[in-house]
């Protein structure tokens, strides 16, 4: 992925259930600490078993979201967190995910 990318799926593996969620936000921290957070509908709980680059990613247990247009603005070292939260109330935080976007 390049700065101004969009259209791009992220799928990010979490490991634990997420089926009976209420809310779903997402943390993108950007190269210069600035963050980028989407929630739920926009982030969405994967239904059935994914494979990414040989892994299997197991149904209900990973989200996916998909970049708009303005959200890719910086060259560089990304992280991703998934904040999860249910009726319980339960909230439950993902292990930081990287990823390189290129200029």
């Amino acid at each position: 992925m390049r700065v101004n990318d969009y259209g791009v799926i992220y799928a990010q593996n979490t490991g634990f259930d997420l089926s009976a969620f209420t809310a779903l936000s997402l943390v993108f921290t950007k190269p210069d600490g600035t963050t980028l957070t989407v929630t739920n509908p926009s982030v969405a709980v994967g239904a059935v078993a994914l494979t990414v680059k040989g892994n299997i990613f197991p149904a209900n247990e990973y989200i996916t979201y998909t970049f708009a247009n303005g959200d890719v603005t910086a060259a560089g070292n990304w992280m991703a967190q998934l904040v999860y939260t249910d009726s319980t109330p339960r909230v439950l935080h993902s292990a930081p995910a990287t990823f390189y976007v290129g200029s």
